[in-house]
């Protein structure tokens, strides 16, 4: 079973058996939650619930995959709406992390803390070093003779956007 499910099939299980109603998983008192944070990494451990080989091999005793469960737990409480009381889960800070172990961003940020005077002219750096980090994270090169002639057009319009973003940012960098 996949990892969502497992945490919402635990967390039902605990309900039932410590005699909780709840409408979102909020409700669940640090007890239970320590029982479904056992139960999901007994499951883990037991290879009932999916873990990829690479997680695995980060996370080899079962302290390791117990803190690895905890994050999921908790993760799962915020996005699963039907743990959540119904709602849809919206990220505070999307995009936050982009760019984090750039060691020119975290300079940028320590700048940005010394002047927030300059602000404007911070973040439009660290928008720019960010949107350049992620500009060489996706590099798809599509052979155009394959592509069926109805569809060559939707080549031609990305390479056209990414032109004009490549060009908008030279001129940010340069002006």
């Amino acid at each position: 079973m996949n990892q969502k499910e497992s945490v919402y099939s635990a967390t039902i299980a605990v309900a039932q058996e410590d005699n909780i109603s709840f409408s979102s998983a909020t409700e669940i008192q640090k007890a239970s939650k320590d029982k479904i944070v056992d139960l999901v990494t007994q499951s883990i451990i037991g290879g009932e619930t999916e873990f990829s080989v690479e997680a695995h091999a980060k996370h080899t005793t079962v302290a390791d995959v117990r803190k690895y469960v905890v994050g999921l737990v908790n993760n799962w409480f915020r996005k699963d709406t039907r743990l959540n009381g119904g709602t849809k889960y919206v990220a505070k800070n999307p995009g936050s992390r982009t760019g984090i172990a750039d060691p020119q961003i975290k300079e940028l940020k320590k700048l940005l803390d010394l002047h927030p005077e300059a602000a404007t002219d911070i973040n439009a750096a660290i928008n720019a070093r960010q949107a350049e980090i992620n500009a060489t994270k996706v590099q798809v090169t599509v052979n155009l003779d394959l592509i069926p002639a109805s569809l060559r057009g939707l080549i031609v319009k990305a390479a056209v956007v990414e032109e004009t973003v490549q060009e908008e940012m030279t001129e940010e960098v340069q002006g």
